[in-house]
């Protein structure tokens, strides 16, 4: 059976759905263009997503060449403000492990935890703005390389809803005028400004913050997070970072995001100037017939790994779960348990590491830290993108250290591990030095 799936959006949310429907599901997606401003996020027109992305991209019939055209390739993240100086998050391998001792494990035997970020290949190519794609071949150093995107939100709408309509997605020009409702409460159909009318089975709310489908409740986050107010602003730069700098200033938070030929600055604070900020998620993401994606569903803090990277896993999730009959009851509870694991792991990721005056914990995210802090472990949570070596690079570079060695790094030779460890280091200073700089694609 084919199943009618209306898409209500304009921007990367919208055909990020529509294209992933249009390959991947049995349904006939018609996409209502109904102006969709930071229908991702807030935090302006810079794009961020994790390595995972790429695979994402490729699932979805994306070249590599055509997002790096509307994207700055992002070694990692720097935070400044939370310890002694600016400390690195590298993309990619740090180091190596020993059998089960990770590398950050190593480090501290040595107490060289400070230095962690030498030994990332990701980490040197962003200070030397050099660039190389990844090396498949496990035996090179290469392949220790990784690096995720700032893409250009124009410029990725534009690229999505080109393939979306060649893979089979109908665009209608126009905006929802009212919504047509069961006695349920499902939507039945939208009526729109100029007067059409669009019937359909299932509805994807990627309308951004104005949510104009979803009426599900949301639920505020206000009483984790100090801040309230949200400024954004672009700024010329011929040379933009490969990579994302935090900023703690006190009173805030600051992220600068690059993009091609300028710079993104969004600034977090409590009161000031600016527009209200809102952070919290739906009660329900899949709500009778509305699935509600992007800035629609949810509003993070911009620390985890964000929110265009949830919206590619909701349409994941939404392909695998294809409800068998309208309603869809038992593929939504499905569907809200996933969504709502992942929004949250990434919202205490994001608590973890601001570790802000006012900032409130969750349970889960409290373990987390008392974990690491104990002997330095790792908690990773089911489907998080990052590495358990990137997780452990950002909470030591936002200023937690374990109270204790782990007692397998103990058990090693320091000599050993400090030989090693310097090889490393020297090998990643002399590959990216030797890599070609970055040059935005024309």
């Amino acid at each position: 059976m084919t199943t009618e799936a209306v898409i209500v959006g304009d921007g990367p949310a919208a055909w990020i759905m529509a294209l992933t429907l249009a390959r991947r599901a049995p349904a006939h997606v018609t996409v209502v263009a109904h102006p969709s401003p930071d229908d991702v996020d807030p935090f302006g027109p810079a794009l961020t997503a994790p390595p995972a992305i790429h695979a994402r991209h490729a699932r979805l019939g994306l070249g590599e060449a055509e997002a790096m055209a509307a994207a700055v390739p992002l070694f990692g993240l720097s935070l400044e403000g939370w310890a002694d100086g600016p400390a690195f998050i590298p993309f990619g391998q740090t180091g190596a492990d020993i059998f089960s001792v990770a590398f950050h494990q190593q480090l501290a035997r040595l107490d060289r935890l400070d230095r962690l970020a030498d030994h990332s290949l990701s980490a040197q190519a962003a200070r030397l703005r050099s660039y190389a794609p990844p090396s498949r071949d496990p035996a090179s150093f290469l392949s220790t390389l990784d690096h995720g995107l700032s893409l250009d939100s124009g410029a990725y709408a534009a690229l999505l809803r080109r393939h979306a309509l060649k893979a089979g997605a109908a665009v209608v020009q126009s905006a929802v005028a009212a919504v047509e409702r069961a006695p349920s409460g499902a939507v039945t159909a939208l009526a729109l400004a100029d007067g059409a009318r669009i019937a359909g089975d299932l509805f994807i709310d990627a309308s951004g913050p104005a949510a104009v489908l979803t009426d599900a409740p949301f639920r505020s986050w206000s009483g984790h997070l100090p801040f309230d107010r949200l400024h954004v602003e672009a700024t010329p730069d011929s040379e933009p970072p490969l990579h994302l700098v935090f900023r703690n200033t006190g009173d805030g938070l600051e992220r600068a995001a690059p993009l091609p030929g300028r710079r993104v600055l969004a600034r977090l604070s409590r009161g000031g100037d600016g527009v209200p900020f809102h952070p919290g998620r739906r009660d329900r993401f899949w709500d009778r017939n509305v699935v509600a994606v992007g800035a629609a569903a949810q509003s993070l803090p911009p620390l985890g790994a964000g929110v265009l990277h949830l919206i590619h896993r909701a349409a994941e999730h939404l392909v695998n779960l294809w409800p068998a009959t309208a309603d869809g009851a038992v593929e939504a509870r499905e569907f809200d348990r996933l969504m709502t694991a992942e929004v949250e792991a990434d919202r205490d990721f994001a608590l973890i590491l601001l570790r802000h005056p006012g900032v409130v914990l969750s349970e889960a995210a409290a373990h987390r830290l008392a974990l690491f802090e104990a002997r330095g472990r790792v908690s990773r949570r089911e489907q998080e993108p990052f590495t358990p070596g990137f997780i452990a690079a950002a909470l030591l570079a936002s200023g937690v250290r374990p109270r204790r060695v782990d007692p397998l790094a103990e058990a090693l030779d320091p000599a050993m591990l400090a030989a090693r460890a310097d090889r490393i280091r020297d090998l990643a200073a002399r590959t990216a030095g030797a890599l070609p700089p970055w040059s935005a694609v024309p």
